[in-house]
């Protein structure tokens, strides 16, 4: 569990309260080895019934596979607040970034199929694929299909056009021509940041090699051998489904339906056809004895060659339950109204799904009592698989701690280390974050406790021209770009700077949404509490998290996110 952030997803709120309905409970078998499922399973469904009716979640379906069988599978609530229609097992959310698992084992199928190779330069597919990058020279050329899968080639998460706030569906091959329009946050290869254009460019390339649409080759080779008949990436087919959920957001009557993040966001699924798909993942890569995808392949999509915590789509936990240690995979999605909750351990023939049309911070909780319960039944007590009690800190001068000193921007979030008494303190600026003691195990290598006693370590990495400073963290959500400090230099405040100062909106779906305001401080360019710490050129700037601001055009941008000028 994280440390900063708990791996807690902040997201909208909704309103309606939610009715209930399933069907009847599967027969579970116990037996003195194997945990109490109908104890587990009852309080699971009571956790879910009452954050229903709190958090104002309209319907949500859940699918738990146990010793590599379906034993619970079960819907409640409703598909939309106007028609009220039962949420049954066969009823089709989308599952948003969930989706980039599903993408991840397309694409492992053609690499099996010869059609693709992930560590050839993705212009051998796309010869006319460009990006700009203010760190290098043709950065196309270094980026491969296994940077893009892990997040590591630089991209930032939206695109110009067809992104998270756009209030209408355009053409993919659209959506894709404009990544080239964008800015690379980091060299190629060098970190890990998510992004959603990773992955449509990777879909895109898998569209252009196999000779049909991304969605018609995910049916093709995934849906239809697995039996997922009610399955689909095709807007043209989840748009016209009676058996569809609806997206509820806070403040929106409706929430596009068409999204043009296909192979990032895209899968519309069931819990019952979820439970074929965690079973293919559960005997890696086989489906009732036959390789669907061969086991180095998918052992290649669950390792990490890269280092931290991210795969080729697909997140991993190191656990120790008792004197078992084994990885916990996941991967979660949140985003126009729906989100979902997804988890497998291979070793304990274990999977969990949660889909749900709202995308509110309790039900990312769903089923995590209920795997915790399953696995403790079955191995013993959870317990730290790095106890802190077994690190070796080291002392450093005052010197070298006031170094790191300073306000850091993280995913969504933001955190401050302060030197207090002779030691570094952490704490990230939501009101529930603990405040956790950062020690050194050498001069660049650190690490703080999670809430199990886990050491979570990070690597310090100075600053470079136009770069700052930053932690990475084997959980790689945790990362952390130096922001400002107590002894930063003035800037250069220049006279310029006066017509970019102001107040902006952002629109999402067409509505006002946050605020963002261009200020100046100690000489620097500011948006809201973001340093501008790089002027590439009159009008483009990058955030202190690399991100590009540019006021070169009429219609200002940061993130590719248009700003409307207020007043």
């Amino acid at each position: 569990m994280s440390s900063l952030t708990r791996r807690s997803v902040v997201i909208n709120a909704g309103l309606t309260a939610a009715a209930t309905v399933g069907l009847p409970r599967p027969a579970i078998s116990e037996s003195p080895s194997t945990p109490d499922l109908h104890r587990l399973i009852d309080a699971e469904r009571r956790t879910i019934l009452g954050s229903m009716s709190r958090d104002d979640i309209p319907g949500v379906a859940v699918c738990l596979v146990h010793d590599g069988k379906p034993v619970w599978i079960e819907g409640f609530g409703v598909t939309d607040r106007r028609s009220k229609r039962p949420v049954s097992t066969d009823t089709i959310f989308s599952i948003q970034s969930t989706s980039k698992n599903v993408a991840a084992t397309a694409i492992m199928i053609a690499v099996q199929h010869s059609l693709l190779d992930l560590d050839v330069p993705i212009t051998t597919y796309l010869p006319d694929f460009t990006v700009h990058s203010r760190f290098e020279s043709a950065p196309q050329k270094k980026i491969t299909l296994r940077l893009l899968l892990s997040h590591r080639a630089g991209f930032t998460h939206e695109a110009p056009v067809g992104n998270n706030y756009d209030p209408e569906f355009p053409d993919f091959a659209a959506h894709v021509r404009s990544i080239s329009q964008t800015w690379l946050r980091y060299p190629v290869g060098e970190r890990y940041r998510y992004s959603n254009l990773g992955f449509d460019l990777a879909g895109y390339i898998l569209q252009v090699r196999s000779g049909m649409p991304f969605a018609k080759w995910v049916k093709a080779t995934v849906f239809d051998p697995l039996g997922m008949t009610d399955s689909t990436v095709a807007t043209e087919v989840y748009a016209t489904r009676k058996n569809r959920a609806l997206g509820h957001e806070k403040g929106y009557a409706t929430v596009p339906l068409r999204i043009p993040l296909i192979p990032s966001g895209g899968v519309y699924t069931s819990a019952r056809d979820m439970a074929a798909y965690i079973l293919f993942h559960l005997n890696r890569g086989s489906v009732k004895g036959r390789a669907l995808l061969r086991e180095d392949l998918w052992n290649e999509m669950h390792g990490f060659c890269l280092g931290a915590d991210y795969g080729l789509g697909v997140v991993r936990g190191e656990e120790r339950y008792g004197d078992t240690t084994f990885r916990l995979f996941n991967h979660f999605g949140g985003g126009f109204g729906f989100g979902s909750v997804f988890y497998y351990c291979p070793k304990a023939g274990l999977g969990w799904l949660a889909l749900f049309n709202r995308p509110a911070d309790a039900a990312y909780q769903f089923g995590t009592k209920l795997v915790e319960g399953a696995l403790a039944a079955r191995y013993g007590a959870h317990k730290p698989r790095l106890p802190v009690s077994d690190m070796a800190p080291i002392a450093l001068s005052d010197a070298q701690l006031q170094s790191f000193a300073g306000r850091y921007l993280g995913r969504g979030f933001t955190a401050e280390i302060s030197v207090e008494k002779g030691a570094l303190k952490i704490r990230a600026d939501s009101k529930t974050a603990p405040e956790l003691l950062l020690q050194f195990t050498a001069p660049d290598e650190a690490f703080v406790p999670d809430a199990d006693g886990d050491a979570v370590t990070y690597r310090w990495y100075a600053a470079r021209k136009d770069e700052p400073a930053h932690f990475e963290c084997w959980i790689v959500e945790e990362g952390l770009d130096y922001n400002e400090g107590p002894h930063d230099p003035l800037g250069p405040d220049r006279p310029g700077w006066s017509a970019y100062v102001g107040q902006y909106r952002i629109y999402q779906w067409g509505k006002p949404a946050d605020r963002v305001t261009i200020h100046r401080k100690n000489g620097w360019l500011w948006l809201n509490n973001i340093r501008l710490i790089a002027e590439f050129e009159p009008g483009l700037f990058f955030t202190s998290d690399g991100e590009a601001v540019d006021f070169r055009d009429r219609m200002s941008t940061w993130r590719n996110i248009r700003l409307r000028r207020m007043g």
